[in-house]
């Protein structure tokens, strides 16, 4: 009998029976079985095709044990796949498991045999049921006092790397909310390869190295190639859009800060997309179709790369692209609309009850989604001290991807929740 294998599927999949479970027989038109979960009101029916059953599988056989990847197509069973009648049945069911024996694929092998838990179908059953571990926590949008208000908004960063229970609340909150403030990293390391910011970016996940370098730096710099190397005020905007996949997180560090002004501004690109979508729907509708095309030409590098204002993914607001300094002309043929629109958009970023300011004391260091949360910064007066011969302002930064991030947490998550397998994150 080819059982689930352990190695092969986390979590074990679930061995406690889960309460009341009926059988209900399909026709055989329906192409498969039914399975009724719950009782009274929480009684639920759900449907499997012999397709799917096949193809799920998670035998050794099906998957392998120590690769944990799945060793046939889907493509590779006919679409008419039945179960073998055994004494009229087409399957064997008990307290926990479902037991089906399929054909060979060929006349030289032996039938095939599976055994599903129970649990393990609840929690397939719908996209909804994924098991908590693998599903990632929805997102909140915020003001500014939702945000200041937030519990974990700061961790000080020996406990982030010495407690993987603080990581894990960390990252559920970056997750949640795309921003994070971390407290206490040491500053005295300032060059790219010994700086503290490598360090800390491990705990999240890998740096992602773009024409900038692994880390770069921010300061003011004679005649800049990059308006964030001034002292300029730097209105709102997202890093790279240029690129056709933008960093997703980035994280600043802030080295040194003896500077008049220069106060660091976020604000949730998410919260303003929403409130556009409220108020004015047709407005909303013209950023999610407009293409914004954005630019780097300079430095020896020439980066083009167009995405919408508002980015959608099954309607839902998944990505904001905005970066005025780095956009390009628009296309001549731009809906007269598109301009009305952007500029309500903007105008709900500016909102003073949305954005989270803070000057950033040197040693604390910040990480956010890059792809939601916009970020500026006021312009500053440097305090001039003929003893240092360092910037006055200086912030270390790099990207993580995105990737990577959602690794990390659900590992964590996995690790430290042993019901994880049985949570269920609604989103």
């Amino acid at each position: 009998m080819c059982k689930i294998s352990r190695r092969a599927t986390p979590l074990h999949l679930f061995r406690k029976p889960l309460g009341s479970i009926n059988l209900r027989h399909q026709s055989s038109t329906s192409n498969g079985i039914g399975l009724e979960f719950g009782q009274g009101p929480r009684r639920t029916i759900k449907n499997f095709s012999w397709q799917w059953l096949r193809d799920s599988c998670q035998c050794p056989r099906c998957v392998h044990p120590s690769t944990r990847q799945k060793l046939h197509k889907s493509s590779d069973f006919n679409a008419k796949i039945e179960p073998i009648s055994k004494d009229r049945r087409l399957y064997e069911l008990s307290a926990t498991d479902l037991k089906v024996v399929w054909p060979s694929s060929d006349a030289s092998s032996p039938p095939h045999e599976s055994s599903y838990p129970l649990s393990w179908l609840h929690e397939h059953s719908t996209f909804s049921k994924t098991p908590g571990y693998r599903m990632l926590p929805s997102p909140k949008s915020w003001d500014k006092a939702k945000l200041s208000s937030s519990p974990g908004l700061w961790v000080p960063y020996s406990q982030l790397r010495s407690s993987q229970e603080i990581a894990l609340s960390s990252l559920e909150h970056l997750l949640v909310y795309g921003i994070l403030f971390i407290s206490g990293v040491p500053n005295s390391e300032t060059a790219d390869a010994t700086c503290e910011l490598r360090r800390l970016a491990q705990v999240f996940g890998n740096l992602r190295h773009t024409f900038y370098g692994d880390t770069w730096d921010v300061k003011s710099v004679k005649e800049s190639r990059n308006i964030a190397y001034t002292n300029l005020n730097l209105d709102f905007h997202a890093d790279l859009l240029y690129f056709h996949d933008p960093p997703k997180y980035q994280m600043l560090h802030s080295l040194r800060n003896r500077v008049k002004g220069g106060l660091s501004a976020f604000v949730d690109g998410f919260h303003a997309s929403h409130r556009l979508r409220e108020s004015s729907p047709d407005m909303f509708a013209t950023l999610t179709t407009t293409p914004v095309h954005f630019h780097y030409d300079n430095d020896g590098h020439y980066h083009y790369n167009c995405h919408p204002t508002i980015e959608l993914e099954q309607d839902e607001v998944r990505q904001i692209n905005y970066s005025p300094p780095f956009q390009a002309p628009l296309m001549p043929n731009t809906p007269v609309k598109f301009y009305d629109a952007l500029r309500r958009f903007s105008d709900l970023l500016s909102d003073d009850s949305v954005i989270f300011k803070r000057k950033m004391s040197e040693g604390e260091a910040v990480i956010f989604d890059n792809r939601r949360v916009l970020h500026a910064r006021t312009s500053y007066e440097e305090i001039q001290d003929e003893t240092s011969t360092e910037a006055s302002r200086w912030l270390k930064g790099c990207y993580v991807e995105g990737d990577a991030v959602w690794d990390r947490y659900r590992i964590l998550n996995r690790r430290l929740n042993s019901d994880a397998g049985e949570r269920v994150l609604e989103g």
